[in-house]
């Protein structure tokens, strides 16, 4: 599996776990209910960063280029 694959996988499983624990925590009360909802806020904000890793990845691969190439 290529490695932008596997990055545009875990942007979207991010953005399914934060709204998984974000709901989460709207259904509860009490102080796990705040924990939850940072948890879920938390997470949201890893997509961007895999998306963007991953097209960074998926460019590199069109250019039978390594992601440690820094040439």
């Amino acid at each position: 599996m290529k490695t932008s694959n596997v990055l545009y996988i875990l942007g979207y499983a991010s953005i399914v776990l934060s709204a998984t624990n974000f709901l989460r925590g709207k259904a509860k009360d009490g102080h796990d209910q705040d924990t939850k909802e940072r948890d879920g806020l938390f997470l949201g904000h890893w997509a961007p960063t895999f998306f963007i890793l991953g097209k960074v990845a998926e460019d590199r691969e069109r250019d039978n280029r390594s992601l440690f190439d820094f040439s």
